[in-house]
């Protein structure tokens, strides 16, 4: 391993382009099982900081950084989904052998989603984090993100005057502390790093839009949603268009599980990062005990 991080053994993988471009990955833990991590927009490996180490008493973890993002290459190919998904499909089938749990927030979600569908040899089980859900409707994720397009451009001006980490640390990361709110500050406070989650929200409502009108994609493996409390009353629920995206992504499965997270923030893994280690350990020992009947 050429490096270590706060977030376990570093090494890279290396895509075969001209130039060469190296994706940068973590593991720790060890177990039958391996349980994938996938970020969401815009974000590095940093944020599973909290849950990782959690899980890493069960399971082999691996947490890895996308084009630009962390201590990965860059590239200036354009940040659309199906370029994601193939970093997510070149660490899944590098990194990983034997069974495996994928675990998306966010935008992670569809692509852990189609990652599975497409590998269904290694997917046992995927865990899905607050995600952001192609049956939620594109148009209706655009108007709910009408301010992200500033927000992302704000933080390249921001990284270019050496003000983006002190932003990151005391807002995304302030449930971090030490080497793991250290590294990310470190890394997410770069240009380079503002420039490819800037390109990811370029291309993100396109590939939503992609995603709607050839899904909704969901294999039919064991699936868990965790859903953010964001809706408190029946009334709230009932308008609540991601709450009811997530319950039709359960509903479509034979084997679906949707929780709710106590608060309301969108990173339940940070915030509660008990709950997410919890609903992959119960993934995990479902396939345990179903391999070994």
């Amino acid at each position: 391993m050429s490096e270590r991080s706060a977030l376990g053994l570093s090494d890279y993988v290396v895509h075969d382009e001209r130039p060469a471009r190296r994706t940068h990955y973590c593991v720790d833990g060890s177990g039958p099982v391996t349980v994938l991590f996938e970020a969401g927009l815009g974000k590095s490996r940093s944020t599973w900081a909290r849950t990782q180490p959690l899980v890493a008493r069960f399971a082999r973890t691996v947490v890895y950084d996308r084009a630009g993002l962390g201590r990965s290459d860059s590239t200036a190919a354009p940040r659309t989904f199906e370029a994601l998904l193939r970093d997510h499909l070149t660490v899944l089938d590098t990194v990983v052998t034997g069974p495996c749990i994928l675990v998306g927030h966010s935008y992670g979600g569809p692509i852990v989603r189609r990652a599975a569908a497409e590998r269904p040899d290694k997917v046992v089980g995927i865990v899905l984090v607050d995600e952001v859900n192609e049956s939620a409707g594109a148009d209706l994720l655009r108007r709910a993100m009408a301010g992200a397009g500033a927000l992302y451009g704000a933080q390249v001006w921001l990284a270019r005057v050496g003000l983006l980490g002190r932003a990151l640390r005391r807002t995304y990361f302030r449930a971090l502390d030490g080497a793991a709110q250290s590294e990310v500050v470190a890394e997410s406070g770069r240009v380079g790093a503002a420039k490819a989650a800037r390109s990811e929200w370029q291309n993100m409502i396109a590939g939503i839009h992609d995603l709607e009108a050839t899904g909704p994609h969901v294999p039919d493996l064991p699936l868990t949603e965790i859903t953010s409390n964001r809706s408190r009353t029946p009334k709230q629920v009932e308008k609540d268009f991601i709450y009811r995206s997530h319950r039709a992504t359960v509903d479509a499965v034979t084997d679906g599980r949707h929780v709710s997270s106590r608060s309301r923030n969108h990173y339940i893994q940070l915030a509660e990062p008990e709950l997410v280690a919890a609903e992959i350990e119960r993934m995990s020992k479902k396939f345990l005990l179903r391999f070994s009947a």
